[in-house]
């Protein structure tokens, strides 16, 4: 089986937790309320991949998400990386019309944390 014949929702490279560039992981402060924030909109978005409607806008920002979480782990305090991981939880609330609100909110509280 190629890469070609893996499907897009099995392809491990879609994953959050796929290793970055050169197969090691990076190190992330796990504590950081960026960091949380960016693990809470990886699971909204996982989740979402399973919806037909959502599914080519979260394979997309899965892989975005990677390369923020690639930024952080250089550079824990980077207020583009945050920013953009701001822009990209305002989208995905609009897209999921705040089903998860809590989690939401929390994201959120997490990323004007980072902001300061």
């Amino acid at each position: 089986m190629t890469s070609s014949d893996i499907p897009p929702s099995d392809d491990p490279a879609a994953t959050p937790d796929a290793p970055a560039e050169g197969g090691k992981r990076p190190a992330l402060d796990e504590k950081a309320p960026a960091v949380i924030a960016l693990r809470i909109l990886q699971q909204i978005v996982v989740e979402a991949r399973r919806d037909q409607a959502h599914k080519v806008y979260a394979e997309l920002d899965l892989r975005k998400l990677n390369d923020l979480q690639v930024a952080m782990a250089k550079n824990p305090a980077d207020q583009s990386a945050v920013q953009w991981l701001r822009q990209m939880a305002l989208g995905w609330n609009t897209k999921l019309r705040g089903n998860p609100a809590l989690r939401f909110r929390r994201m959120f509280d997490m990323i004007d944390q980072a902001r300061r």
